[in-house]
C-alpha cells in the first residue's frame, strides 16, 4: 500500500506560494468588495430616511398653513358679521344704523390706537437660538469659558431700548 506524502514537512507547505497569496488577496478584495456596497447601501439607506423625514416636515409644515389659513379666512368673516352684527343693533337703540356703524368704527380706531401706542408683545419671543446658545454654553461651562458673554441683559428689550433711544 502506497503512503500519502507529509505535506507539511514540503517546501512549499506554508501557503506562501504565488498561487495561495493570490487567492488570500482575491478574498480579501471580495470581502472589501462587499463592505463597501454594503456601506453604499447603507448610506443611500441614511440618505433615504433623511430625505423622507425632511419631506414629512415639509407635509406637515403646509397642513398647519393650510389650516392656518382657512381659520382665518373664516374668522375673518366672523369677526365682520358680528361688527356688523353688533353696529346694527347699536344704531337701532340709537334710532339709525349710521349711528350704530360710527361707534363701532370709534371704537375700532379707539383699540388700534391704544394697540399702537402701546405696543405690547402679542407673540413671546423666539428662544431658538438662545436655547441653541445655552446648548452650546453648557459645553463650554464644562471647559471654563462663560457661555453669557454678549447677552443683553434686557433679553425682552429690543436694541433701541437697550441703547437707552
Amino acid at each position: 500500500m502506497e503512503s500519502l506524502e507529509d505535506r507539511s514537512s514540503a517546501p512549499d507547505a506554508g501557503g506562501n506560494t504565488p498561487s495561495s497569496r493570490n487567492g488570500k488577496a482575491r478574498r480579501v478584495a471580495a470581502h472589501m468588495q462587499g463592505l463597501l456596497d454594503d456601506l453604499r447601501t447603507w448610506i443611500d439607506l441614511r440618505l433615504d430616511l433623511a430625505l423622507l423625514k425632511v419631506e414629512e416636515r415639509i407635509d406637515e409644515l403646509r397642513n398647519e398653513i393650510a389650516l392656518g389659513l382657512t381659520l382665518a379666512i373664516f374668522g375673518l368673516f366672523a369677526a365682520l358679521f358680528s361688527l356688523a352684527t353688533v353696529a346694527l343693533g347699536v344704531g337701532w337703540l340709537l334710532g339709525h344704523p349710521f349711528w350704530g356703524f360710527l361707534a363701532v368704527s370709534v371704537a375700532l380706531i379707539l383699540i388700534v390706537v391704544v394697540l399702537q401706542v402701546a405696543r405690547p408683545s402679542l407673540m413671546p419671543p423666539s428662544n431658538f437660538f438662545r436655547d441653541l446658545r445655552g446648548a452650546r454654553g453648557s459645553e463650554s461651562d464644562r471647559d471654563g469659558r462663560s457661555s453669557g458673554a454678549g447677552e443683553p441683559e434686557n433679553p425682552g428689550a429690543s436694541p433701541s431700548e437697550e441703547s437707552g433711544g
